[in-house]
């Protein structure tokens, strides 16, 4: 049975996600309990077009809860100086969430992938535990994959501080792609929608797309989106290693809509021995971001005990932070109630 990969005109935002769903999903979505998840990476406004748009985000919710669906929206966000809660406010999500956006940051698990380097992972449960999982990935570029679209969006179930770890953990551009692979199939989407609404390519070049890109496989998704943004999907790392596990199949791809490849779109620039140097500069951004650890202010602390309590480690006792266990997933940031956890330099 063939991938089907919809592309559709979204000039009529609620209309398309209406289609969308009618295409891809038939069965009663009441009582459901699905997680929407958008990309957040960092706090940003939609003219940015590093963030999914929010009105995307409020079009599928408005549809969820119009069919009685239980539903969660939320993203790990890379490590700032506000939590989730706040960096989804500043994005807009907060308000586009109508009232269920998650800090799910807070409470994490771990599983066991099969990867060279790494074998197991913090998750976000809230996420893995859904019983669907809605990926609302925003159509851009990546300096390390070229693309960042279906497959890249689920590192966003990772906790913010682990990833800078797990960039660290993988010293070449295969190892960080093969991760990537383990992480999206610890909790496949059941659906995924690409926002093409407004996009930015490496050169800052802004284009109006006004476009959807559909899917329920991450692979094919991908790969329409390489095709769109006038990459060979050969070239891209990611597909590459798709392609050579035979973990997709793009004669078995089949696109609805028109495919238009976007004129003079530009993508990051490639160089000789590009994996090289690429997993070194990662790996010197995440060794340089390491530095910075929870510490608390105690004077702004309650003595409330959640730090403690939501600990996957144990690190945190009696106020104190055992740097030797601690993981830096920043769950004590993200529950603290008084913010009383902030992140400081520490050189060991």
């Amino acid at each position: 049975m063939k991938s089907r990969v919809y592309i559709i005109s979204a000039e009529n935002l609620n209309s398309a996600i209406e289609t969308i769903f009618n295409q891809f999903y038939k069965e009663p979505l009441k009582n459901k309990r699905i997680f929407v998840k958008p990309n957040m990476l960092r706090a940003a406004q939609p003219e940015d077009c590093i963030t999914t748009d929010p009105k995307l985000v409020e079009a599928v919710v408005d549809y969820l809860l119009e069919k009685s669906a239980l539903v969660t929206v939320g993203d790990n966000p890379i490590p700032q100086r506000v939590n989730e809660i706040e960096t989804a406010k500043l994005c807009g999500f907060y308000e586009a969430s109508k009232g269920y956006f998650k800090n799910v940051g807070r409470f994490i698990k771990k599983l066991k992938i099969k990867h060279r380097l790494i074998k197991e992972l913090y998750v976000s449960r809230d996420i893995i535990d859904s019983e669907m999982l809605i990926s609302l990935p925003k159509f851009k570029t990546h300096a390390l994959t070229f693309l960042s679209v279906a497959i890249k969006n689920q590192f966003g179930i990772i906790p913010g501080g682990l990833k800078l770890k797990l960039h660290y953990q993988c010293p070449t551009l295969d190892d960080f792609c093969n991760l990537l692979i383990e992480i999206y199939n610890l909790k496949k989407p059941g659906l995924i929608i690409v926002d093409a609404l407004n996009v930015v390519d490496a050169r800052g070049r802004r284009y109006r797309l006004k476009k959807l890109i559909a899917g329920t496989d991450g692979w094919a998704v991908d790969y329409v989106c390489a095709l769109i943004a006038g990459l060979k999907p050969e070239l891209s790392p990611l597909l590459r290693i798709g392609l050579k596990k035979n973990l997709f199949d793009p004669k078995e791809i089949e696109i609805i809509g028109e495919l238009s490849p976007i004129k003079g779109f530009a993508i990051p620039f490639t160089i000789p021995f590009k994996d090289f140097l690429a997993g070194i500069g990662s790996r010197m951004f995440a060794q340089i971001q390491s530095l910075w650890v929870p510490a608390f202010e105690l004077n702004l602390c309650n003595r409330c005990n959640s730090c403690e309590n939501v600990c996957p480690t144990r690190a945190i006792k009696y106020y104190k932070i055992d740097y030797k266990r601690c993981i830096k997933c920043y769950c004590c940031f993200e529950v603290c109630p008084k913010n009383a956890v902030k992140r400081k330099i520490k050189i060991v």
